[in-house]
């Protein structure tokens, strides 16, 4: 392969590249809140790309002890942070790849952690080039450099995402074309599923946020799902909201979640406010993210926690 010229060790060198930008995974130490504010922040920023090369080669070199040609690793290196940053857009969440010049997130909103047609894709790219080179092995050939294989398959996955995005504009303007208790969507989305034609779908109307399943080539039940109709709270209320969002919890809850839902509930006793704050873009059998906040009765914060539940729908 081309990489093999360009460094010794060259696959060690791709796959902690690739991983790179994920070491800021090590902010859950300090918290599953400061997660979400950290998570695809610098590290998987285009701008700090050559810093995270930089990071891997010295890793490479100096933590597992492995001959690298520092120009070549560096090249190495990049191409695999590059990657792993411009395949993060192709998610829901998207990443903040413009950073330092901008902290907004970006993403298509195509793919899905867990799309079983990507995963054989990736693993015929790996596989095929060991069998065709353990076979060569065998019957003393010439072994293949595996350059044309693994053309093929970027050639597949280029292919397949692009019946992704295809696939995801076909489910919004389903979307679009319908009528919500009695009214035209104010706010729509999607949310891909492993299965590629399957959404979760996110429709916000002027009292209302809907979530419901959709799958293409079957009917679409614009009245299905679940509509959580939005709360109107009473002044009292309101000043509880206004409090528990400013906790700092909440605002990084906040500024992460897309399709946020609050609830303010009041009770009597020494806890006398509760809001809830839960994000409703969340594939069907994953935990939703959420955040709880306590008050008493003067508006005193008593505790803020983020947590992650089950999914009450059950979609």
């Amino acid at each position: 392969m081309g990489a093999r010229r360009w460094t010794s060790n060259w696959a060690w060198v791709m796959v902690f590249g690739a991983n790179a930008p994920d070491s800021d995974s090590v902010a859950r130490f300090l918290g599953r809140e400061v997660l979400l504010e950290w998570h695809r922040h610098f590290t998987h920023a285009l701008a700090f790309a050559p810093l995270m090369a930089l990071a891997t080669v010295v890793g490479v070199r100096f933590v597992l002890r492995r001959p690298v040609q520092w120009w070549g690793a560096l090249g190495v290196a990049l191409l695999g942070v590059v990657a792993h940053d411009l395949t993060d857009l192709l998610t829901y969440r998207g990443t903040r790849i413009l950073l330092p010049f901008s902290d907004a997130y970006y993403a298509l909103g195509i793919e899905s952690f867990f799309d079983p047609v990507l995963y054989t894709l990736l693993g015929l790219a790996f596989g095929v080039p060991f069998l065709s080179n353990l076979v060569s092995g065998e019957i003393g050939a010439r072994q293949a450099s595996g350059r044309a294989s693994a053309c093929v398959v970027l050639v597949l996955i280029g292919a397949w995402w692009s019946t992704r995005y295809v696939l995801r504009q076909e489910a919004m303007g389903e979307l679009a074309s319908r009528v919500y208790l009695g009214e035209a969507p104010r706010r729509y989305d999607v949310y891909p599923s492993w299965q590629p034609l399957e959404f979760v779908a996110l429709v916000e109307g002027r009292a209302f946020q809907k979530l419901t399943d959709l799958r293409l080539m079957r009917d679409f039940d614009a009245e299905g799902g679940q509509t959580y109709f939005r709360q109107v709270p009473s002044e009292a209320a309101g000043v509880a909201l206004r409090k528990a969002g400013g906790t700092r919890t909440a605002q990084i809850f906040l500024a992460w979640a897309r399709w946020p839902r609050s609830v303010v509930t009041r009770y009597d006793g020494e806890t006398r406010w509760v809001v809830l704050m839960e994000e409703l873009a969340v594939e069907k059998h994953l935990t939703r993210p959420r955040v709880i906040v306590k008050l008493d009765e003067q508006y005193r914060i008593q505790s803020e926690e983020y947590e992650r539940a089950k999914n009450s729908l059950g979609l």
